[in-house]
């Protein structure tokens, strides 16, 4: 097989380059050890669902006091 003749292409065009400043270069920051996150206990578990809830039954407290005034009966 007879090899095709490339193209010779023309040099790309030269572009002045913009002058960029000169930042001096950032020291690599050290890497911590990551902690471990500490395991917690059944009593640190129990407590943080039971604030959980206490604080969630606030919230719905609030929630409905905004919408109905405490005192008002939905009753007649």
């Amino acid at each position: 097989m007879a090899k095709k003749a490339r193209k010779k292409s023309k040099p790309a065009k030269k572009t002045k380059a913009r002058a960029k400043k000169s930042t001096p270069k950032k020291k690599a920051a050290k890497r911590k050890a990551k902690r471990k996150a500490k395991p917690e206990s059944i009593g640190d578990k129990l407590s943080s669902a039971y604030h959980t809830v206490v604080d969630t039954v606030k919230g719905t407290d609030q929630l409905r006091n905004k919408m109905e005034k405490p005192g008002t009966s939905e009753t007649l």
